[in-house]
């Protein structure tokens, strides 16, 4: 995206808040941007990262400041308002998290509302939660689905997709290989998935569970559904950074979000559909607007082990229609979420030419 913008002859500058060198520093800094990044331990080194933002805007001037995730958007647009910035604009990551799970963050939310000038909204869900239940003037929110390189997902050289088997111990003799890539907090509902591979294994046990990003909040109640599975059946992945091989060993891939808002946008849904694995999603996030049963994805409802496992039974019963399903939901993720067309529409509001959503 940086680079993107860049080559359409935008001055671009990036502010980072981490205590820490972190890998998009040292991205950013190989392709020469510049790039600041402040010390943020706390809540009193948020109020000194204003103060320090307050001097950096004064002396740059910049016509246009961009915030992401909360502690950037409290500083960013707070220093940013004090200092006249014509153009605020925040994207805004997360959907209903606060409101359902910590409500005396909502205040912080409405006020990064009024402080922005413009606010970025990748998925529908995000634009009717800040106009439903925040009140946000409509007038202020743009839809800007997130960019993928999406050719990554679906060109991956056999050496890599190798190198991941290996890795991780998935070979010819396990399968099918089901997964799934969300963290453990309940809203996620990881929790049935688990509960839909018992019944899978019923009939395939051989199968085998993939599980990425298996840490967060709901690890206790996970890990005792998992204690019932045969140990050789799944596999917990903490992190992998080569995603796109790893969605290659993958023969079906599950996604069960609890509620349609729960996701903000939900970018597995995306790479998912563009790596081609046949996909079981519960509608959430992006899915809503995506995702369409027996065409391009099987979808379920919410909190639904027998659906999940209905579906994926589909899958391997059906080789043909799974074939259709995967070019359909192919054809459904290129035109929509490619890195050009959000870098277009990122260009396009900066410029003050972007429509409302």
């Amino acid at each position: 995206m940086a680079e993107g913008l860049r080559a359409d002859g935008l001055e671009i500058e990036f502010i980072l808040l981490n205590s820490r060198k972190s890998p998009i520093e040292g991205f950013l800094k190989s392709r020469n941007f510049s790039v600041t990044r402040l010390h943020l331990t706390g809540k009193m080194s948020l109020l000194l990262n204003i103060v320090s933002l307050l001097g950096i805007f004064l002396i740059r001037r910049p016509r246009i400041v961009h915030t992401h995730l909360m502690e950037a958007n409290l500083a960013g647009l707070a220093a940013a308002w004090l200092t006249c910035v014509p153009m605020r604009v925040y994207t805004r990551h997360h959907s209903i998290i606060h409101h359902q799970l910590f409500p005396e963050a909502v205040k912080w939310d409405r006020f990064c509302n009024w402080l922005s000038t413009h606010i970025v909204a990748p998925s529908e869900t995000i634009a009717n939660v800040l106009i439903i239940r925040e009140k946000v003037d409509d007038k202020k929110i743009f839809l800007i689905h997130h960019g993928f390189d999406l050719d990554s997902f679906r060109d991956v050289a056999v050496t890599r997709i190798s190198t991941v088997r290996e890795k991780y111990g998935i070979f010819g003799e396990k399968g099918p290989v089901i997964g799934c890539v969300a963290r453990y907090t309940e809203w996620k509902g990881v929790q049935f998935i688990v509960k839909a591979f018992q019944e899978i294994l019923q009939k395939y046990p051989h199968a085998l569970l993939v599980l990425c990003n298996a840490q967060g909040d709901y690890s206790a109640a996970i890990k005792e559904l998992l204690a019932k599975l045969p140990s050789h059946s799944f596999l917990e992945i903490s992190f992998e950074e080569d995603m796109p091989a790893l969605y290659k060993c993958f023969n079906i891939f599950v996604h069960a979000p609890t509620g349609s808002e729960d996701e903000a946008f939900g970018q597995i849904y995306v790479e998912a559909m563009a790596a081609e694995i046949p996909s079981v999603f519960t509608l959430s996030g992006v899915a809503n607007e995506i995702a369409r049963n027996n065409f391009n994805a099987i979808v379920v409802g919410y909190n639904d082990p027998e659906a999940i496992a209905g579906a994926v039974d589909f899958y391997l019963d059906n080789p043909i229609k799974t074939a259709a399903m995967i070019k359909n939901a192919r054809k459904t993720v290129e035109p929509k979420f490619s890195i050009v067309k959000m870098n277009s529409r990122l260009i396009s509001l900066y410029k003050g030419t972007l429509l409302m959503s």
